[in-house]
């Protein structure tokens, strides 16, 4: 019986060391490679000025967390507009957009499963100048109303 056992012990530890020294790869026609699952994601877009079209560079953009305000991705836009945000996994998201003398945009944008870039086309941003003309004349306006 003390034979049997230290036979079974030794044909185990056997077994183990042998399949311990064969190459991972020796079932890889069995095993067909599986595609990788895209966890993060990019969003792209174009910044242009509302009134005259012209690009706006040197844009600061922002994409944050929607639940905690966490920053995920910042860029600056290029000389042609465009921005790129990568690094973000699926979910809600705020895009912050500051331009010097621009009213800022918050929009909420979301990164579904299956979507590795979302183009999220392109934004004109109202010029700071435009806004304060209309409030100024709204309130010459209010003003003069007896």
């Amino acid at each position: 019986m003390l034979f049997s056992l230290l036979n079974r012990a030794l044909l185990g530890a056997s077994l183990l060391a042998a399949s311990v020294s064969q190459p991972a790869t020796a079932n890889l026609a069995e095993n067909p490679v599986r595609p990788t699952l895209q966890l993060t994601g990019s969003f792209t877009g174009v910044l242009l000025d509302q009134y005259t079209g012209r690009p706006l560079q040197q844009a600061t953009v922002a994409l944050m967390r929607q639940d905690n305000e966490q920053l995920i991705s910042g860029a600056m836009s290029a000389d042609n507009g465009e921005f790129r945000l990568d690094r973000a996994s699926f979910g809600h998201y705020t895009l912050h957009v500051e331009v010097p003398g621009y009213q800022p945009l918050h929009e909420t944008v979301t990164l579904a499963a299956g979507r590795d870039l979302i183009d999220l086309g392109t934004y004109a941003l109202i010029p700071l100048s435009a806004t304060a003309s209309t409030k100024t004349a709204t309130m010459v306006a209010l003003a003069t109303q007896p």
